[in-house]
C-alpha cells in the first residue's frame, strides 16, 4: 500500500503483470492516511488484489472513504471481497487484524474468525511492524 505514495503506475504494472501471468496479487491498506489521501490509486489497484490485508482502523477508514455505510468490521471485509474484480478464477480473500481481538477471514464469501494468541502486556516491547510481521 505504501507504494501507493510514489508510484501508483508501478502498482499498475506490477498488478497487471499478475493478472496477466495468472499469479497472486496482495495487497496491504497500510494505513489510514492511504485510504482517505490515496482513495483513487488504492481503488485502481483493487480489482487486480487477491489478497487484501488490513487493520482495523484501515478497514474503518477504508469504509467511511468509500461509503460502505457500515461499521460491522464483517460487513466491511465481506463487502471489500465483493468488489469488482478481473481475475474471477479466484475470489479475493480479505483479512482484517483487530490487535488482541480476533482476525477477520473473508474466503469463499464466508466469515471466519481467528482468536489472537494473547502475550503478556510485560513482554510486548512495541506493536511497530506487528501487521508486516503478521503479513511477512
Amino acid at each position: 500500500g505504501f507504494f501507493l505514495t510514489v508510484s501508483p503506475e508501478t502498482i499498475q504494472r506490477v498488478a497487471k503483470h499478475a493478472l496477466d501471468t495468472s499469479k497472486v496479487f496482495m495487497m496491504n491498506l497500510s494505513a489510514p492516511f492511504l485510504c482517505e489521501f490515496y482513495k483513487e490509486p488504492m481503488l485502481a489497484a483493487l480489482p487486480y488484489v487477491d489478497i487484501l490485508f488490513g487493520n482495523e482502523t484501515e478497514a474503518d477508514t477504508f469504509a467511511k472513504v468509500n461509503n460502505l455505510e457500515t461499521t460491522d468490521r464483517k460487513e466491511i471485509a465481506m463487502k471489500i471481497a465483493q468488489m469488482p474484480k478481473l481475475n474471477e478464477t479466484r475470489k479475493r480473500i480479505v483479512v482484517i487484524t483487530q490487535g488482541p481481538d480476533n482476525v477477520i477471514v473473508i474466503k469463499d464469501d464466508k466469515v471466519t474468525e481467528y482468536p489472537v494468541v494473547r502475550i503478556a502486556e510485560e513482554k510486548v516491547v512495541d506493536t511497530n511492524g506487528a501487521g508486516d510481521a503478521f503479513v511477512g
